[in-house]
């Protein structure tokens, strides 16, 4: 196909169709619809099958290493970590869209350095599995920053890993500033939300405090250059409205969906289809991530 300069059209007097050239287009944002809790490689498979483009994982130290578990009970995991995630793994190198996974990680600091189970042994799996396939790893942390696995991790992240710090807009900046002045801006995920989305959500307009308001400034420092990426947790079916709002009027860049409350399954479906549904709605500013949308 030939196709013409803005100064040809101009030439030829076509001058609206010039000026049509020289606006630039609008990009669209990528979306990631992050399916929750999921511990077994059959969620795994439907998460994907969903149309999941990134996945939470929760892991758990047990004496022997690492298990994909929520509860920490050993009789509720799905697998062993390196099981689940070099599952994963394999399911980019197979052509899914699988950008990064969301390591909500339990316990980090029960073990010493030279065992299993410690948070040096989690980063090997985790580097040895998902970083050799492409999927980004973010990594979560809900304890004290002064701790040795928040160290670990955060002295020695590489550039397919990011951080994230949960919590109200400026307690966000706070803790980066503070205790990881070091990690690259693109690396520095905001996150807040509730086990259900519902509890505080408020309605985008109050001060402070409120889910949906401290995620819309959140989002606001992030179009100001000083975080990368802002996420929120968890939707399940029936929070429709609340999905609009997030993507809408918070501007954020993706949602865990799935059970306020438990693993992940074929049943999940719903909870995604909100996502997707509004991005579909909003083509001209949002699309769904896709294999190259990697978020750092």
């Amino acid at each position: 196909m030939v196709q013409l300069s803005p100064t040809l059209l101009l030439s030829l007097g076509f001058s609206a169709l010039a000026n049509a050239a020289l606006i630039p287009r609008q990009e669209t944002r990528p979306i990631y619809a992050i399916a929750h809790r999921v511990i077994q490689t059959s969620a795994v498979t439907a998460a994907l099958d969903h149309g999941a483009n990134a996945i939470e994982i929760d892991l758990t130290p047990e004496k022997d290493g690492w298990y994909a578990d929520h509860d920490g009970k050993g009789t509720t995991a799905g697998g062993t970590a390196r099981e689940v995630l070099e599952f994963m793994a394999k399911q980019r190198d197979n052509g899914k869209p699988l950008t990064f996974v969301w390591l909500d990680v339990k316990n980090p600091d029960d073990c010493k350095k030279d065992e299993p189970c410690s948070i040096e042994a989690l980063r090997d799996i985790v580097h040895d599995t998902l970083g050799k396939s492409g999927v980004r790893a973010l990594w979560g942390f809900y304890t004290t920053t002064d701790t040795r696995s928040f160290k670990v991790i955060r002295d020695g992240l590489n550039e397919n890993e990011a951080m994230t710090f949960s919590g109200e807009h400026q307690e966000i900046l706070e803790t980066y500033d503070q205790s990881a002045p070091d990690v690259p801006i693109k690396q520095r995920v905001g996150d807040y939300g509730a086990a259900n989305i519902a509890d505080g959500f408020g309605d985008c307009t109050e001060k402070s405090w409120n889910t949906c308001t401290e995620l819309k400034q959140t989002s606001a420092e992030r179009d100001d250059g000083k975080l990368g990426k802002v996420l929120s947790w968890t939707s399940d079916k029936g929070d429709t409205k609340r999905v609009e709002q997030l993507l809408g009027t918070a501007n954020i860049d993706g949602i865990i969906y799935g059970y306020h409350m438990s693993d992940y399954d074929e049943n999940a479906k719903q909870a995604f289809d909100d996502i997707k549904n509004y991005v579909d709605k909003n083509k001209s500013t949002l699309r769904m991530a896709g294999r190259d949308d990697l978020p750092w």
